[in-house]
């Protein structure tokens, strides 16, 4: 199975198909979906599912090829309607504003004004001359001579810069400016994560469900398949062989899972009203 499931429709749509027959077989008391995967497990990963675009459940596909299409529709149905449901809870909406406000771009810090800036800079190449003087104190004795005079030539050209109105004009600019282009960073930042993770769930909901409708409108699900090597499936067609793997993902689902899951999208986005 493809493990760059995109899109939480598109992992639901295949992940209760797989599940159809074991299901059937094995009922959900002890709260499995099938092939080892719990309800409590997907549950949980709910709002990972949502903001990364993909659900980290891999079950075997085996049996969902050997299910018949009923089975898989009404699983495919069972799922989605589970996840739904799963949104809808507090816990959902709680983890999701957690998740989110860990991943807020944080501002940049308050260095004080230009001048104070400028103060510190200043104040740091002190200490680091300072520094070096100690070191250079522990020297052999026939190195430091040479070590003092860069020492003295470094404080004259910081008298002279400090002495010198032009040269902290333009330190201050600079320091203006990085503040400035540091406060633009952090509006980009901000205003992407306010679109990746919108502050009501459900708006990233409805982002998810009109890519799913997009991605399905016009699936070619006659499409000729090949061998290709190592007994790899691909498209006769090399436009649909181009086609993402969520594309081909759906495409193995099936016609009728993936128009059931349609269905479902579309009534869950007119309820959302997004």
């Amino acid at each position: 199975m493809s493990r760059s499931l995109n899109r939480l429709i598109m992992v639901a749509v295949y992940l209760a198909a797989v599940a159809a027959l074991f299901a059937i077989a094995q009922g959900s008391a002890d709260g499995s979906i099938g092939f080892g995967v719990k309800n409590s497990e997907v549950s949980t990963r709910l709002v990972g599912a949502l903001v990364e675009g993909h659900l980290p459940v891999y079950p075997s596909g085996r049996a969902y090829h050997a299910a018949s299409a009923s089975a898989q529709v009404a699983f495919v149905r069972a799922f989605l309607l589970a996840i739904k449901a799963g949104t809808q809870t507090n816990t959902f909406r709680a983890d999701y504003a957690k998740r989110r406000e860990a991943a807020k771009p944080q501002p940049p810090k308050d260095n004080g004004s230009p001048s104070d800036q400028v103060s510190a800079q200043q104040a740091q190449q002190r200490k680091q001359i300072e520094d070096t003087k100690k070191q250079i104190a522990a020297m052999p004795a026939n190195l430091q001579p040479q070590m003092l005079e860069m020492i003295k030539k470094m404080e004259a050209d910081m008298a002279k810069q400090n002495a010198d109105p032009r040269y902290q004009s333009l330190m201050k600019r600079g320091a203006e400016l990085q503040g400035q282009e540091d406060q633009k960073r952090y509006q980009r930042e901000l205003a992407d994560w306010q679109a990746r993770l919108p502050e009501d769930p459900n708006a990233l909901i409805a982002q998810r469900l009109k890519t799913f409708l997009a991605l399905t409108a016009e699936i070619d699900f006659d499409a000729k398949l090949t061998h290709g090597g190592n007994g790899v499936l691909r498209f006769a067609d090399a436009q649909y062989e181009s086609k993402s793997s969520e594309w081909k993902l759906c495409f193995r689902a099936g016609r009728e899972p993936v128009e059931a899951a349609r269905t479902l999208a579309a009534e869950w986005l007119r309820q959302l009203r997004q």
